[in-house]
Parts: C-alpha cells; structure tokens; sequence
C-alpha cells in the first residue's frame, strides 16, 4: 500500500534568521560602544561626538541586520530586513532600559524604530537584489 509523503511547509516567516540577524547587530553595536567608550576614555575623541556616533552606531547596527536577512531570505527580504532592525531596537532598547532601571516611551525612540526599519529594510532589500542579480536563474 503506498502511503502519502506529506511535505513539510517551510515557515514563512525565518524566525531564525531573523534571530542571527537581531542578535548579531546587537553584538555588533555592543562592540561598536566599548570602541567608542575606550575612545572617549583614552581622550582621543571629544565628548561631543557621543550624540553622532550613538546615530552611526544604531544605523549601522540596523543596516548590519538588515544585510543578514538579504543573505539569508529571498522573499520579501526587505520586510524582514525591517523587522530585524526593528527587533534589534527592541532588545537594544530592552537592555539598556534593564540596565538603567526604567523605561521610557519618547518620540526619540520612535524616530529609532522607523530608522531601523527604513535601514534594515533598505540593506536587506538590496543585498537580496545582489545575491539575485549575481546568480541568475538556470534555463533549462
């Protein structure tokens, strides 16, 4: 008696890589901080950076998200590149408001959320573009 295979659907959703990619610009944020902190420890950078670098540091962060998703999700890669950059504003944000002690909501955060998505979104949209355009379909 034949017996039916059943394919397993594959997630919609790549939880996982969305994982790698928040855990990974956090790591990579983190790194970015302790360098900017050992800078300004070391006076080789004025205290006055520090307003500009924590931009750079989150855009970067974002943008690093959203190139992983572009490796790694050909569909819709831009949406999740935004939501890994969201995710990585989430848990960023998360630490820092548990270090701190407490949280809270500003328009700042906002406008952090909606330039992580628009960058994680951008570099994961384009990064899949790339990948598509260097390895065009096989014609049969």
């Amino acid at each position: 008696m034949h017996k039916p295979t059943h394919k397993r659907k594959k997630s919609s959703a790549p939880v996982g890589a969305l994982l790698k990619a928040t855990l990974l610009s956090a790591a990579a944020a983190t790194a970015l901080m302790l360098l900017l902190a050992l800078l300004l420890y070391l006076e080789w950078l004025p205290e006055s950076v520090i307003p500009v670098a924590n931009a750079v540091i989150k855009v970067l962060s974002a943008g690093l998200a959203g190139f992983w998703i572009g490796r790694t999700v050909s569909e819709n890669a831009w949406l999740f590149g935004g939501l890994a950059g969201i995710l990585f504003t989430a848990v960023t944000t998360a630490v820092f408001s548990l270090l701190v002690g407490s949280f809270r909501p500003t328009w700042t955060l906002l406008s952090d959320v909606l330039l992580s998505f628009a960058v994680g979104a951008a570099a994961a949209a384009l990064t899949a573009w790339r990948r598509a355009a260097s390895n065009p379909p096989q014609k049969a």
